[in-house]
């Protein structure tokens, strides 16, 4: 039924929206400004949040950057990213894996947004990827997210994978804020059991780092100090948040019980 309803409520735009814009946005994206692709895609996702009983639990949205920033955050689901891109009006993309460029719906939304396809196994072709993000964050065109462990991590209770300091490299040297976000919760929205009424996601938007404060770090030291810091909110207080919410909603739900 969780599938179900999803498939009930967002199908049908899913599917329309594939005719209507999806294909001709990942086609000629420069033929339409990306402010209406951006909330055309934001729009469906939105939606598609609503289909599978999405609840967000937001701390922090206030203290997002007013000038171009590049978000940093931990990478838990497949549905990370349209976290993100909901919670985030300004318009924004992200980096995904080359393997989703070629899916039919995935493939066409993050195309329509301008988002860019990396190949975890072809170090060239991740230097292209990573150069054109920094092209694009020194143009001031616009925001964008990446996920540093680069790939899910697959147990939500361990310790976060390292941070890759080469995704790093884009916001450092076009000299934008980064900030780091804690994300928890993600990981139940596309399981199929068991089912819930309501899916939690906790977003923790932390202090950005400005300029002048990681000018004088390296890359590396840059991504400790970001991974200590994600890693200190979910320990310490997204997981306990998590918890109690769960029980709302689940009066047996436990601590170990990663679903």
């Amino acid at each position: 039924m969780h599938y179900g309803k999803a498939v009930l409520l967002a199908g049908p735009f899913i599917i329309g929206g594939y005719f209507a814009w999806m294909r001709k946005y990942a086609k000629n994206p420069d033929k339409y400004p990306f402010e209406q692709r951006y909330n055309k895609v934001r729009k469906l996702l939105l939606r598609l949040d609503h289909s599978f009983d999405v609840k967000y639990i937001v701390e922090g949205k206030e203290k997002l950057p007013k000038e171009t920033y590049c978000l940093i955050s931990n990478h838990l689901s497949a549905y990370d990213p349209l976290v993100l891109i909901d919670l985030l009006e300004e318009p924004c993309s992200f980096v995904a894996k080359k393997e989703l460029e070629n899916k039919p719906f995935a493939g066409k939304i993050i195309k329509g947004i301008d988002g860019l396809f990396l190949d975890r196994d072809d170090l060239k072709q991740s230097l292209r990827v990573m150069m054109k993000v920094e092209k694009e964050l020194k143009e001031k065109k616009k925001n964008w997210i990446i996920f540093p462990e680069g790939t899910r991590n697959k147990d939500p209770l361990r310790l976060l994978k390292d941070f890759h300091h080469g995704t790093f490299r884009p916001a450092v040297k076009a000299e934008v804020p980064i900030v780091p976000v804690a994300l928890y919760g993600t990981f139940r929205v596309l399981k199929r059991k068991p089912v819930y009424k309501q899916y939690p996601i906790h977003v923790k938007f932390l202090d950005p780092i400005y300029p002048e404060e990681y000018k004088d770090m390296t890359t590396q030291e840059i991504a400790t100090m970001c991974q200590d810091k994600i890693q200190q909110a979910l320990s310490y207080e997204l997981r306990s948040k998590d918890l109690a919410e769960m029980k709302k909603v689940d009066k047996n739900h436990k601590f170990n019980k990663i679903y």
